[in-house]
């Protein structure tokens, strides 16, 4: 399989300018914990990023491209297509957009990350009861980083008890007038670029700014 039919089998892969790696994008209306969030008045899903600046100046562009990738995870040759597009990228970051759908979206993910031990991933997600239902059955690959992510600005991540303590889950929150919950990220001091900061891809509790 070369890169052309992976990314036909896909929707392929995005590439923010800011970020130093690629990136997969799916819409945000298929959230299932963050739709629920984006209800609720000061939450951070309300004033979501996706949904804003550039998602919504290109949205034609960008919205089918999403929603074809959303339909590709029961594509039988998904994990092969993403392994492929991955290559021998040392660091990837899944979901710029969108989240988890169910367990089996989890699966997939990590079998991609077994199958690309080289490469560093990042996944931040709001489905925490989908994470602790993989946990309970299976390991988490070494190469993944599972962020829970914050529902409010100022409020740091409670960390469901079936995650305490595990291995490659920690936490993302954001702040806005209180303390940075975890180490502060620096990419906002130099113009929204990771530049050689690569903390989401440790096990450091990072809060960034609401942005």
């Amino acid at each position: 399989m070369n890169k052309s039919q992976a990314s036909v089998i896909t929707g392929g892969l995005t590439q923010t300018s800011k970020m130093p790696c690629k990136s997969y994008s799916l819409p945000t209306i298929a959230c299932k914990t963050g739709f629920r969030m984006a209800q609720i008045a000061g939450s951070i899903c309300s004033s979501c990023y996706a949904n804003k600046g550039n998602y919504v100046k290109y949205q034609n562009n960008i919205e089918p491209v999403q929603h074809a990738r959303l339909v590709s995870l029961s594509d039988p040759l998904w994990i092969d297509a993403m392994v492929t597009l991955i290559g021998n990228d040392r660091y990837f970051r899944w979901h710029d957009s969108g989240d988890l759908q169910d367990i089996d979206h989890l699966e997939l993910i990590a079998e991609v990350a077994r199958r690309t031990p080289h490469c560093k991933h990042w996944l931040p997600t709001r489905e925490y009861s989908i994470v602790a239902a993989f946990h309970a059955q299976h390991d988490i690959p070494a190469n993944l980083i599972i962020r829970l992510s914050a529902m409010f600005v100022d409020q740091a991540v409670k960390v469901p008890a079936s995650l305490q303590g595990i291995a490659n889950v920690t936490v993302s929150n954001v702040h806005k007038s209180g303390k940075p919950a975890g180490k502060a990220c620096p990419a906002y001091t130099r113009g929204g670029a990771c530049g050689s900061c690569r903390s989401c891809w440790t096990n450091t509790a990072v809060s960034y700014p609401l942005h």
